[in-house]
């Protein structure tokens, strides 16, 4: 769980976020990418489902969506909780959409 802000800066919300720096890439800070419970019909290409068979330890409170599009750099520090680790197999997943979301050729 952690404190990530509204893009307009005008609060925030404690949220879950998935890790997905690298363990080499600062040693105080981390980039997440949101997660959240409300599971739209039809995802897009930077969401991506992440099920309790997804969690290496398979448990999840429900069905929820990683919001690849949604990235926050924040202190280690700031991190309230840790409630889990996806496995290999779905982060290679959330890993692919990043660089979709960063090699696109759509305007943006």
């Amino acid at each position: 769980m952690v404190a990530f802000p509204f893009t307009d800066l005008t609060g925030r919300k404690r949220r879950p976020a998935l890790v997905v720096s690298p363990e080499n890439f600062h040693e105080e800070d981390m980039i997440l990418c949101a997660i959240t419970s409300r599971v739209p019909e039809r995802l897009s290409e930077l969401e991506v489902l992440l099920a309790p068979s997804d969690m290496v330890e398979e448990e999840l409170p429900r069905k929820s969506v990683v919001k690849v599009g949604k990235l926050f750099t924040t202190h280690r520090s700031l991190i309230a909780a840790r409630f889990g680790a996806v496995n290999e197999e779905k982060l290679v997943e959330v890993l692919g959409r990043l660089q979709v979301l960063f090699a696109g050729n759509e305007a943006r």
